[in-house]
């Protein structure tokens, strides 16, 4: 997009923001702790706001607690007092609905946009012996080896999925598998590499900034491409798996179909800065722009996708 027609769009969002009173800081409400993806989400999209001037200041509020169940409750609860104010949310919101452990859904709220989609990854120690993925997919096949397999996330959600799809894929029983969970990826990336696991699963914007340090070495992404030479796609090295946890934002149940117009238009004028893709650059996150009623659209498709995943695996009921 050119810089004139940029600066337009970001003309015409800021002067209707101020008709429809959205000159209060937004506020964004993290499902999580601070450090992994979603806390990540967040302040990417609060930096890219502020540095493109689509936004004077931004807030952020970290309210972990039940998988997301917390932060779910409390904005349901309190739809109508939350002005200005947009939950960031994943796959896990819809892994955990199907799953039933807690009653609400997207369906709860006003979908705004989705954002990224971050693809999932395997990861070793740098000092491993485990040099590729095939030698990985050994050791797992071994009963005579223990390997273990930290995520952080815990049995049945995103992470566990990712690594049962590959595990599958690789005619492996997913349930064989010795999954450890812990609670966020942070501290998965700790056990592994203090050596408590062997293998890590995880997503590719919480693990790059590992990788680029050297500490950790990447085996694979759930990715179509291969990320870069030195990150090979699991498509390019004969697994036949695709996979992303998208992320988005909501805004709270019964907003006015013009203040939740504003909202899309004000993240698609985002979506196109500068500010933005550098962003997505340092993540290593894939660019997934689905403003309103396509961002609701792709969630029914992702839940009736899941479903049919977790019951193959046996995470969910028939």
């Amino acid at each position: 997009m050119g810089r004139a027609l940029l600066g337009l769009l970001i003309a015409v969002w800021l002067a209707g923001a101020a008709t429809l009173g959205f000159a209060e800081r937004l506020h964004l409400i993290i499902p999580a702790g601070p450090g992994g993806g979603l806390d990540a989400t967040a302040r990417a999209l609060g930096n890219a706001l502020i540095d493109s001037g689509l936004d004077d200041a931004v807030s952020y509020e970290n309210r972990s607690g039940g998988g997301g169940g917390k932060a779910m409750a409390y904005f349901v609860a309190n739809a109508s007092t939350l002005d200005n104010t947009l939950l960031v949310n994943s796959a896990p919101l819809i892994v955990r609905s199907l799953q039933g452990l807690f009653p609400h859904s997207f369906r709860d709220l006003t979908p705004i946009a989705g954002l990224i989609a971050d693809p999932g990854v395997i990861a070793v120690r740098a000092d491993s012996p485990i040099s590729n993925w095939q030698e990985a997919v050994a050791l797992l096949q071994d009963r005579n080896t223990r390997t273990f397999v930290g995520g952080g996330s815990v049995k049945g959600s995103l992470d566990h999925i990712t690594l049962s799809l590959l595990a599958q894929a690789e005619g492996i029983d997913p349930r064989s598998v010795r999954y450890l969970a812990y609670d966020g990826g942070a501290k998965a990336q700790l056990a592994l590499l203090s050596g408590e696991v062997d293998l890590m699963v995880s997503g590719l914007g919480e693990t790059l900034a590992a990788q680029r340090a050297g500490s950790i070495r990447i085996l694979g992404v759930t990715n179509s491409v291969s990320t870069s030479a030195a990150i090979q796609s699991f498509v390019s090295q004969g697994v036949d798996v695709v996979f992303y946890n998208w992320r988005g934002v909501f805004a709270p149940s019964g907003m006015s179909a013009d203040d939740a117009q504003r909202l899309q238009d004000q993240l698609i004028a985002v979506s196109q800065t500068a500010a933005w893709q550098q962003q997505l650059e340092r993540y290593g996150w894939q660019p997934m722009l689905l403003p309103g009623a396509r961002f609701s659209d792709y969630l029914a498709q992702q839940e009736a996708m899941l479903g049919r995943v977790m019951r193959d695996l046996g995470l969910i009921r028939r």
